[in-house]
C-alpha cells in the first residue's frame, strides 16, 4: 500500500457527503488517498486501495481523481 490518511474538512452545518468511489461507503471525516494510475483517488481504508489494485481496475479500467 502506499497511500496515506488525510482528514476531510467539513462546516458542522453542511450536509454534502461523499462516498467511496470503489466501495460505496459513506466517508464522513478521512480518505485513504493513493495513486490510482491518472492521479490521486481517495477511498474509504486501505483495503478499498487493495481492493481497486485487485478488482477494479483490472475489470473497469483506471478511475479519474476526484
Amino acid at each position: 500500500m502506499s497511500g496515506h490518511w488525510v482528514e476531510l474538512e467539513h462546516a458542522w452545518h453542511e450536509t454534502n457527503v461523499a462516498h467511496c468511489p470503489v466501495c460505496g461507503t459513506l466517508t464522513p471525516r478521512r480518505l485513504w488517498r493513493f495513486e490510482g494510475g491518472e492521479g490521486e483517488i481517495g477511498v474509504c481504508s486501505p483495503e478499498c486501495e487493495e481492493l481497486y489494485d485487485g478488482y477494479w481496475k483490472p475489470a473497469y479500467g483506471v478511475l479519474r481523481p476526484d
